[in-house]
């Protein structure tokens, strides 16, 4: 997988963004490739449920109240992001039970994942590992080789996503504020 695959699918989600050198000493984004071949071990199992109905997008959009609060994001703040997000069009994002939700959009054959979360009351119990696997194997069983995702470098993700086999791949500018 090229570069340039990686920088194009962040550029879908925001234009503005411009690569990095390696050596660049601003703290941007990284972003991470692995193939969905590879199994992610995981001690929970989680099934994907496409979040279609009202009452689906309700209870994503409390979950993501939940999640924002811990960053001192508000309510109607946290809405604005969930309209945000059902309103980007191509994005497939889908519940995990009731443990967390994930988002991928493709790309020229691959996918890019997008809003990966374990909701606070089940964090620490691997659920993590087994969104994850369920993504991949979701991905696979559909032909999808290669997933692309984006980590800030100044955030405990990127540590947590090379444990589980991403490769870095580019640099790019922060997306956030």
């Amino acid at each position: 997988m090229s570069a340039h695959l990686a920088i194009r699918s962040e550029r879908l989600l925001f234009p503005r963004t411009r690569e990095l050198t390696p050596d660049d000493p601003v703290v941007g984004k990284t972003l991470l490739v692995r193939s969905t071949r590879e199994p992610i071990p995981a001690r929970q199992t989680l099934v994907l449920t496409p979040i279609v109905s009202a009452s689906d997008w309700l209870r994503y959009e409390q979950a993501r109240i939940e999640v924002e609060a811990e960053f001192g994001v508000g309510p109607e703040e946290a809405r604005a992001m969930v309209r945000a997000v059902r309103d980007r069009a191509g994005l497939n994002l889908f519940l995990a039970d009731q443990v967390g939700a994930i988002g991928y959009f493709a790309v020229n054959g691959a996918a890019r994942l997008q809003e990966v979360d374990i909701f606070p009351a089940w964090r620490g119990n691997g659920y993590g590992d087994a969104l994850l696997a369920a993504t991949l194997q979701h991905l696979a069983d559909r032909g999808i080789e290669t997933v692309i995702i984006g980590a800030d470098e100044d955030d405990w993700p990127l540590g947590w996503y090379r444990r589980r086999g991403f490769t870095p791949i580019a640099r790019v500018t922060l997306s956030r504020p």
